[in-house]
């Protein structure tokens, strides 16, 4: 019995040997295994922060890029030097890593400025994320009507009848008054009311809803401030003729000279307000076909004329037919659209002059001007960017003399009140006196602006969207 006893024993002691060499190979690899698994998880964690870390670099540049566009909008047209090296895109170190830019600048298709970004970590330059963000900045010119309010500055109600016709975006701060069929080819917005008087039916090809107001700036000092610096500076009636890349300026009832457009693109006219063509007063008059990029500020008050303000005989002044631009192709689909762009900014009153003629007079005892009754040519054509900061663009004396034809306007119109450029009958809805009305929105506007136009108070440049896309 203790023989078995023995051998059975003596049996289990050689089991016991392979079995714990068993256990120690199965947890040695359990050991390696698990070490493996600890590396690759530590692999995999480094790799994961390190793309975390490109994507925190391409999103760097982007915030880069903002700031320099908030700095200057037109920056996107500037910015060869900074974005590209001899063709090639720049690197642009940060903090421990660097980015890359490529930049698409905005046009009527795609108004907006596209930014690419790629970005990664200097301790791994293989390891890149890139993002594409389109942002864009609200502009008044992105609008073709635009109002603080929709009344006159003595508060009578302005309304949109019968034969107006809108193309392009219109907004208003306040109430939107509506008495007929007018027809708004583009988005119409307000921020106050909607009145629209039984029997009339508008037609809003892009719908109408209500949003938020747009601030207007307290004065345009920042484009006398550009003139003093490196534009053409007037104290005093100052009355120009647009001659293509020229200019002809009579100053205070002076000879009239030739002068180029300005380096910064930016004339301002100051003075005092009062009789419109008194020589102290900082008022414009201004008419003419413009090849090139202009703003015209003034102090006070814009009139644009039928004919060439600077010749003082009305009689023998030239006919112009208002503003235009000597390349007034609108149309990017051929592909020829006009590089020409005008921005007047009155501090007061930009008006179709109706009454009457500047002459050369300096005997300031003398009424100013040639007393020539209606000089309000029949249509008028005005290429431009119209900015009334604190008054509105109207009609001279709208209410009074002979029924007009029809302000065929290109470009944009932001005003603190909505002024009149005519009457009509309560009772029939036709036209009494004054100009119909046939305004075109410029589809440059969307992203561009004359030099140095005044921004909303408001402005700030946005994101439309933001995507990770493939490495270039």
């Amino acid at each position: 019995m203790n023989d078995l006893k023995k051998s059975i024993l003596a049996d289990r002691r050689g089991i016991a040997l392979p079995l714990t060499v068993a256990v120690i190979a199965i947890v040695s690899l359990l050991g390696v295994t698990g070490a493996y698994l600890v590396n690759s998880q530590g692999t995999m964690v480094s790799r994961h922060k390190r793309g975390q870390d490109a994507l925190f670099y391409a999103e760097a540049g982007v915030n880069e890029y903002l700031w320099r566009l908030n700095k200057n909008s037109k920056f996107y047209k500037e910015d060869d030097d900074y974005v590209f090296d001899g063709g090639e895109p720049r690197v642009h170190h940060y903090r421990d890593g660097f980015f890359q830019f490529r930049i698409t600048p905005p046009d009527t298709e795609h108004p907006v400025v596209t930014i690419t970004s790629t970005g990664w970590p200097a301790a791994d330059p293989g390891n890149r994320r890139t993002v594409r963000v389109q942002v864009h900045k609200r502009q008044f010119v992105q609008t073709i009507y635009l109002t603080g309010t929709e009344s006159t500055p003595g508060g009578e109600k302005v309304w949109w009848i019968t034969g107006d016709e809108v193309w392009g975006p219109l907004h208003t701060n306040g109430d939107l008054h509506i008495d007929g069929d007018p027809v708004f080819h583009g988005p119409v917005t307000y921020s106050g009311s909607l009145e629209v008087r039984s029997g009339s039916q508008p037609v809003y090809e892009q719908g109408i809803s209500r949003v938020s107001q747009l601030g207007f700036p307290a004065s345009n000092n920042q484009l006398k401030t550009q003139a003093q610096l490196n534009g053409y500076y007037y104290n005093g009636r100052t009355c120009i003729l647009l001659n293509g890349d020229q200019l002809t300026i009579s100053h205070r009832a002076g000879i009239p000279v030739t002068r180029p457009l300005p380096p910064n693109g930016v004339i301002y006219v100051d003075g005092t307000s009062g009789d419109k063509f008194c020589l102290d007063t900082g008022n414009v008059f201004v008419s003419g076909t413009l090849n090139g990029r202009l703003t015209i500020a003034s102090a006070n008050d814009i009139y644009i004329t039928g004919r060439n303000p600077t010749a003082f005989d009305y009689d023998t002044a030239s006919a112009t037919g208002g503003i235009k631009y000597s390349n007034a192709d609108f149309d990017p689909a051929d592909g020829s659209i006009t590089d020409d762009m005008l921005g007047l900014v009155a501090g007061r009153f930009i008006r179709i002059l109706h009454y009457d003629w500047p002459d050369n007079s300096t005997d300031r005892r003398t009424r100013y001007y040639a007393d020539k009754g209606d000089v309000a040519p029949g249509n008028i054509t005005i290429h431009a960017a119209l900015f009334a900061l604190n008054q509105c663009f109207e009609f001279e004396d709208y209410d009074s003399g002979s029924l007009k034809g029809t302000i065929n306007l290109t470009g944009s119109i932001s005003q603190r009140y909505r002024g009149a450029v005519g009457t009509f009958s309560s009772w029939t809805g036709g036209r009494l006196t004054g100009y119909n009305k046939n305004y075109r929105h410029d589809p440059r506007m969307r992203y561009d602006t004359p030099p140095h136009f005044l921004e909303p108070t408001n402005a700030g440049w946005e994101v439309v969207s933001w995507q990770e896309t493939t490495n270039p």
